[in-house]
């Protein structure tokens, strides 16, 4: 009778750990014992896209090899592509799937199918080859952008060249004007190696405040960069029968900000070097940053202040503990998510934070 009594406490200790808001300190290790299962988790995904179209470049600059993975970008591309969509939740986007050297729709605009668009990408060619009519292809997506309703995710692939005897309008300018047109935001895998090509793709990437360029390299080895703008994960836990103790995960509290301010307290960054040490201790660990803000400022400018917020905790964490972008992604979605009223000082104090989840254990 004893032994369950004290089985029995043990569980209710280990649960009250996992609840929300169960008094938590700001970098706590917590330890599970396990005999069959360990903590299941349950995900809610909410999804913050409508559509989300993929331009895939096939032109003749991606048979240069990478020199991390010592293959073709075209063909770590094409990798990367089938292992991206095989990973997209079924969350009834709409994805369209073309490539862009030359225009060629491989998938149209249509409810998400894996199958569909896993066949789609079977009819790229063997070989990339050719030039970069990166504008002219630019002014195809937007007849595909105004058929559409609700926010597009644009995910380009580019060395930043293209054959500018087109026209006059550069791809920098025409993203900016397709972001001032439609509500879209653009994600551009970044394989850039001169400088001027460089600053094309930088270009593009601040088409506003929800466009980013992300390394070529990055977005191969960390899957979040592609899928994770997507959606946000709500998290609720419980656990099992224990036995044998073991790390089960890391628990933070969210990093607050004071209004209007994107730099981590002392408080903040007290917890983020906990956070740090954890990561190199763990070297298969990596963290995922959620920046939110409450919903007093405009969507635009709520969208800039919580991406810096995320960038600012990617910062501290990557130059004080020297992470690579493999191991500390960062992403904000504005005033989403709120986890308490946005109509009282204290609520919105709560809102304005970065999530921190840790991954790879």
């Amino acid at each position: 009778m004893y032994k369950k009594l004290a089985l029995l406490m043990l569980v209710m200790l280990v649960a009250l750990v996992f609840t929300v808001g169960g008094g938590v300190q700001a970098g706590e290790i917590i330890y599970v014992d396990d005999i069959r299962e360990d903590v299941i988790t349950k995900e809610v995904l909410v999804r913050t896209a409508d559509n989300v179209i993929v331009l895939v470049d096939t032109s003749g600059s991606l048979a240069a090899i990478n020199k991390t993975y010592k293959k073709p970008y075209y063909e770590l591309e094409i990798d990367a592509l089938t292992t991206g969509f095989g990973r997209l939740p079924d969350l009834g986007y709409n994805v369209g799937v073309y490539r862009f050297t030359p225009w060629e729709v491989l998938y149209p605009m249509q409810k998400f199918d894996a199958a569909g668009v896993a066949a789609a990408l079977k009819k790229l060619p063997a070989e990339p080859a050719g030039k970069t009519p990166l504008v002219k292809s630019l002014n195809e997506l937007e007849t595909v952008l105004k058929g559409l309703s609700g926010k597009t995710f644009v995910y380009i692939f580019s060395d930043g060249g293209y054959d500018s005897t087109a026209g006059t309008t550069s791809p920098g300018d025409k993203t900016a004007a397709l972001a001032k047109n439609h509500d879209v935001c653009f994600q551009v895998i970044d394989y850039a190696v001169q400088e001027r090509d460089r600053k094309t793709v930088s270009d593009m990437s601040r088409a506003n405040m929800c466009s980013r360029a992300i390394p070529f390299d990055s977005y191969v080895t960390q899957p979040y960069y592609g899928i994770g703008p997507l959606f946000y994960t709500k998290w609720d836990t419980e656990v099992v029968t224990t036995s044998e103790t073991k790390v089960a995960g890391y628990k933070v509290d969210n990093i607050l900000f004071d209004l209007n301010k994107s730099d981590p307290t002392a408080t903040g960054q007290e917890a983020l070097t906990k956070v740090g040490k954890f990561l190199v201790d763990n070297p298969s660990a990596y963290t995922v940053l959620f920046g939110y803000t409450d919903d007093t400022g405009k969507p635009e400018y709520n969208m800039e202040l919580s991406r810096r917020r995320a960038e600012a905790v990617a910062d501290y964490l990557s130059k004080n503990f020297n992470l690579g972008a493999d191991r500390v992604v960062a992403l904000w979605y504005g005033a989403e998510n709120p986890i308490a009223s946005n109509d009282t000082d204290e609520g919105r104090a709560k809102n304005r934070r970065v999530e921190i989840s840790i991954g790879g254990l």
